[in-house]
């Protein structure tokens, strides 16, 4: 079973934190996907919160302890985490001087880190590796190898195609993508020079540059009007509106008026 999930607003954030896929697997356990593009350095303060969410939700009042299905955390990060070799790192709790023993582990966090992934020489005859190499799309041989050794991903691959055919969709997921790759362009120069103002600077120029970008493409209010057209044929489709705020970047209120 598989649906979409909007958890509360975190603390001292205004923003949703939504979580891509939440997966209940026929022997109850309880499997929640979370993507993340940026390092907003949280992401094991997240993940710990959807966790506890999940756990949390089960326990009615007549429900028992013993009855907790277990959790399964997946953080999928475009970013490296950890100075870790690997690029998939599997967490669980383990006794301090006999680390064979496993105690506690209703929750098993697994952070994945497309980075890291990309420098590998992966066996692409691995199903993980297979939906890696979809999932990121930075290296053309990875997917190649990816369709060869999986009738899923091939099939997969067709759909997305479909998906992102329209002109308009495409569009907009380039806007987004250079957006991404001024700022980060932005934080890398501010870095170097090493300084809290440097990486308020650098930001303000990835930011301009973004804009201009942005301009050189059309008028503000043709982007706007791009965007709702592209949403009211995402509405059309049944997206919801996470996805479509998140594929866009109206907002949900913005969103709303078009229906």
């Amino acid at each position: 079973m598989i649906h979409d999930s909007q958890l509360e607003q975190l603390a001292k954030e205004s923003k949703y934190g939504i979580l891509d896929l939440d997966v209940e697997l026929e022997s109850g356990e309880i499997i929640n996907i979370e993507m993340q593009l940026r390092n907003y350095n949280n992401i094991e303060e997240r993940t710990t919160f959807y966790a506890s969410k999940k756990i949390s939700e089960q326990l009615g009042p007549n429900e028992k302890y013993e009855n907790i299905k277990k959790v399964i955390i997946i953080a999928i990060l475009d970013y490296n985490l950890t100075e870790l070799p690997e690029y998939l790192t599997k967490t669980i709790r383990v006794d301090t001087k006999y680390r064979e023993c496993e105690l506690n582990n209703i929750v098993t966090y697994f952070y994945i880190e497309l980075k890291k992934f990309r420098d590998h020489n992966p066996d692409m005859k691995e199903s993980i590796n297979q939906w890696l190499a979809f999932i990121d799309m930075e290296r053309e041989d990875l997917l190649e190898m990816a369709k060869e050794n999986s009738k899923l991903i091939k099939e997969a691959y067709g759909e997305y195609e479909v998906l992102t055919g329209d002109n308009e969709i495409k569009r907009i997921a380039e806007i987004r993508l250079m957006s991404k790759l001024e700022e980060q362009a932005a934080l890398s120069t501010a870095r170097k020079k090493g300084t809290e103002e440097g990486l308020k600077q650098g930001k303000e120029e990835g930011l301009k540059q973004g804009k201009e970008e942005g301009l050189k493409q059309g008028t503000e209010e043709g982007l706007k009007q791009e965007k709702r057209k592209v949403a009211k044929k995402l509405l059309n489709l049944k997206f919801p509106i996470e996805q479509i705020e998140y594929i866009t970047g109206l907002k949900k209120e913005d969103i709303e008026k078009i229906k």
